[in-house]
């Protein structure tokens, strides 16, 4: 079986100097044929930037 998830990688500013997080893709193998393949993640060459804030919580509403 096979999932998919997003692994944050760096944090780069844009032009305004707004953080955003450079996250790259993952496919992650959740069951396999032997103990050993279970849970095995292998990176994509998909990325995505997501703004920071987007990502954090914050205590103000």
């Amino acid at each position: 079986m096979e999932d998919e998830a997003w692994r944050s990688v760096d944090i780069i500013r844009d032009n305004d100097g707004i953080p955003h997080v450079l996250q790259q893709k993952m496919l992650v193998f959740t069951s396999g044929v032997s103990e050993e393949s279970a849970g095995y993640t292998k990176p994509a060459m998909e990325h995505r930037l997501v703004p920071l804030k987007d990502l954090t919580k914050s205590g103000r509403s």
